[in-house]
């Protein structure tokens, strides 16, 4: 089965948009389907889903211009890697730092481990489309030092552990506004002392047994957090009022 021809538009435009800087405009409806030998409304349906994966914003008048789309973190438990691809953004991370240390006090709570015992540390820069989306510092014990020898280290963390058997199947969350540190905000490409979304979270695996510990900044104008909120059977509403 052939694809459908906006489909293969779609495509075609998603990755120029990867090439261009954010407020660029795109060539005109007109000069689209004239490019593509389309009508001007199959190339309409290509920008629109463009629009709608937020990777473009139509300006009636003015044209269509590109623009980065905004990561939204839902209430399942996913790695970035699933994130970005389940967005149509291609995930990649590049290693500063990995090095054997011993576990701070907040470390190693969250790890149930003895503070000072040895833990494995990484610090990653994380990509989309490569364009940083977020510095991640991790920590994981010291009993995951061979699958990480053995480990592409700048490809998903949480598949490499898979793949040894230690499948994360819950998490604790903390989310906050930070003002990013110089080095940070240098990495992630925002202003000095610009916000940024930090976000701790403690894994565990299969049996409740902690395994990986990360706090990750986000650039704050490219990811947010949503969460689905319902009010307690028991509570009546205002009665706290």
């Amino acid at each position: 089965m052939s694809t459908p021809k906006h489909v293969a538009i779609t495509k075609a435009l998603r990755e120029q948009c990867r090439e261009l800087p954010v407020g660029a405009r795109l060539p005109a409806e007109k000069e689209l389907a004239a490019r593509f030998e389309v009508s001007r409304m199959t190339v309409r349906q290509a920008l629109d889903a463009l629009a709608n994966d937020g990777r473009v914003e139509r300006v009636p008048g003015l044209g269509t211009f590109v623009r980065r789309p905004t990561v939204a973190m839902g209430p399942n438990l996913t790695s970035f890697s699933e994130d970005m691809r389940a967005r149509g953004l291609r995930p990649t991370s590049r290693l500063i730092a990995i090095e054997e240390i011993a576990a701070a006090g907040d470390v190693a709570a969250d790890l149930a481990v003895e503070a000072g015992a040895p833990v494995i540390r990484l610090e990653r820069l994380r990509f989309a489309d490569d364009e940083p989306m977020c510095l991640e510092d991790a920590y994981l014990p010291a009993r995951f030092q061979r699958v990480l020898d053995d480990a592409d280290l700048e490809q998903s963390l949480h598949e490499a552990l898979a793949a040894a058997g230690v499948v994360m199947s819950s998490a604790r969350r903390l989310v906050r506004a930070v003002p990013a540190p110089s080095r940070d905000a240098r990495l992630l490409g925002l202003a000095e002392h610009a916000p940024a979304l930090e976000i701790v979270d403690v894994f565990y695996d299969a049996n409740r047994r902690p395994a990986h510990r990360s706090r990750s900044r986000y650039r704050h104008d490219r990811y947010e957090v949503r969460s689905d909120l319902f009010r307690n059977a028991h509570s009546a509403p205002g009665a706290h009022l």
